[in-house]
């Protein structure tokens, strides 16, 4: 006799599950509310937007603005779905040029979290304070500038298994810089701040993008750029590249836009890096900032969920137009002259030339500052950064595994309870380095081996940045081993202000000629600069 199968009814979905599984298309975590109202803050024509995030933006997100302002009339209706200033009809989805269109981005936030929203626009005496929870609108008066500031409490508070699926605070806190830095290197003549808790991580005021490129990356890193320019008919691509000097072992310091959009490049990348070939060594990753401006009828940005996609009508010709704009700012620069990269790279900041350097003869003169090494070449001179030098030559023979050295006594570590399950996460990959660290009860540990090249060195201090940097990291095995000989080798590599014997200076330079990528820290800053003889001459008038 066979069971009974019991017949479930279709039904239709009540509201407030309706909304809670829309938003789940738009709202992924904190970053995103912070993505959709910045948005929204530049639509409405912002010249300063500042963003503010406490716990990882969990408990609280706030995005402030001096845009244009919603009329009290509209306020409360913003809040609801597909309701949008930016479109009106069917065909303006062929030319859209604003960044939020949907109608989606206040309406998911406000079914997902409780939602403050004042605004006030320059034609009204008073602005309006719009209070959303639980499906629920108040809108009452309130005083407050001219623009629009969306406070956002208790994300997910009512989805656990949302929060469940979120990395560490301090993980979604790095997501929402990393979102911000975003906005602020494609829209540079905007000011943007951020503040974490309390402390304030980014000051981009308006600028360059040469100059927001060194606010938001680092002055050394804008010194390493040379700008993008190209364009032909309806396409146009700008922004700036990195010198083969300066490279990073993954994609993420790669920007792109398209129409002021920030998109997830795809293809975009390897057409990025075709001109590269043979200027970089394998597994290195040019640092990018490249906008592309196209007639919005010629690109579809309506073909993902949260808007972080493009598909554009002429693919080949967007794709060939940024080989070709990179193309054209490398030209100059140096190629690669065989395996492990010999070629000393140009003094880019003091020097024309870009012809390249041979290692024939790199001997020791002196030493600069107890922190640069001098030496010369056939061709010139060069000025070696020993801190940089000593850290790739470590780094190459971490990454590859050395010989372990025993340690007698062992020396013993006390963590923190976060630190240990860093350590615990981080063993096996420690391990295979050539550190050994055992559990010795508690949160006490005991560091069996060290790898040869860091004899000496204090473990805990070797440790320290490690255990407090995992957390961020990304759970791709190979790159967490990298960024492990990375940390490893920046501890333990000589310092700024160490000095040095002449022997010791021949020797690091032999050292770091002999790895496969001397132009670079395994952090991608320069470890080097050239000059050459005829640069030498032409700045003494000889």
């Amino acid at each position: 006799m066979s069971e009974s199968v019991t017949v479930a009814r279709v039904s239709v979905l009540p509201p407030e599950v309706r909304r809670r599984i829309a938003a789940g298309g738009v709202i992924e975590r904190p970053a995103s509310v912070v993505k959709e109202l910045i948005e929204n803050s530049l639509d409405a024509g912002a010249r300063v937007v500042m963003v503010e995030a406490w716990s990882g933006g969990m408990s609280r997100i706030r995005v402030t603005d001096d845009g244009c302002g919603i009329v009290r009339a509209d306020a409360a209706l913003a809040l609801e779905r597909f309701s949008t200033s930016k479109l009106r009809s069917l065909d303006d989805l062929e030319r859209i040029r604003s960044l939020g269109f949907r109608g989606e981005a206040l309406s998911s936030i406000a079914a997902v979290a409780r939602v403050e929203v004042l605004t006030r626009t320059a034609q009204e005496i008073e602005g309006t304070r719009v209070l959303a929870a639980e499906g629920e609108l108040h809108v009452e008066p309130a005083a407050t500038p001219v623009g629009t500031a969306v406070t956002v409490y208790d994300l997910f508070a009512h989805l656990p298994v949302r929060r469940r699926f979120l990395k560490s605070l301090t993980r979604e806190s790095e997501l929402i810089w990393e979102t911000v830095a975003r906005y602020a290197l494609t829209w540079p003549q905007i000011s943007f701040r951020l503040l974490v808790d309390g402390r304030e991580r980014l000051n981009a005021p308006a600028s360059s993008l040469r100059a927001r490129i060194a606010s938001v990356w680092g002055r050394d890193v804008a010194a390493e750029m040379v700008p993008v320019e190209w364009s032909a008919l309806d396409l146009r691509v700008v922004g700036f590249v990195s010198r083969p000097t300066l490279a990073r072992t993954r994609r993420d310091r790669q920007v792109f836009a398209v129409n002021g959009r920030p998109v997830q490049p795809g293809l975009m990348a390897v057409m990025l890096e075709r001109p590269y070939a043979g200027r970089l060594p394998a597994g290195r990753r040019p640092l990018a900032v490249i906008h592309v401006e196209i007639a919005p009828a010629l690109v579809d940005v309506n073909v993902h969920p949260r808007k972080a996609e493009v598909r554009f009508a002429q693919e080949r010709s967007v794709y060939n137009a940024i080989t070709s704009a990179v193309g054209i700012a490398l030209r100059d620069e140096p190629q690669l002259t065989g395996e492990g990269s010999g070629f000393w790279p140009p003094a880019t900041h003091l020097a024309e030339s870009s012809a390249p350097y041979t290692t024939e003869g790199p001997r020791a003169l002196a030493q600069l500052h107890n922190t640069y090494i001098l030496a010369q070449t056939p061709d010139g001179l060069v000025i070696i950064d020993q801190h940089a030098a000593h850290e790739q030559v470590l780094f190459e023979k971490l990454a590859q595994g050395t010989e372990r050295l025993q340690l007698s006594p062992s020396p013993r570590l006390e963590l923190t309870q976060r630190e240990a399950q860093s350590l615990e996460r981080l063993a096996p990959l420690l391990r295979e380095i050539g550190m050994e660290v055992e559990p010795f009860g508690g949160r006490s540990f005991l560091v069996r081996t060290l790898p040869v090249p860091l004899q000496g060195c204090d473990p805990a201090a070797l440790l320290t940045d490690l255990l407090a940097a995992e957390p961020r990291w990304p759970d791709d095995e190979r790159e967490r081993r990298e960024r492990i000989a990375a940390g490893l080798a920046c501890k333990g590599a000589i310092k700024a202000g160490d000095p040095l014997t002449p022997a010791a200076m021949q020797q690091l330079i032999d050292d770091l000629m002999s790895s496969w990528s001397p132009a670079t820290c395994p952090h991608g800053r320069p470890a080097m600069i050239a000059i050459s003889m005829e640069e030498l001459a032409r700045r003494f008038g000889r």
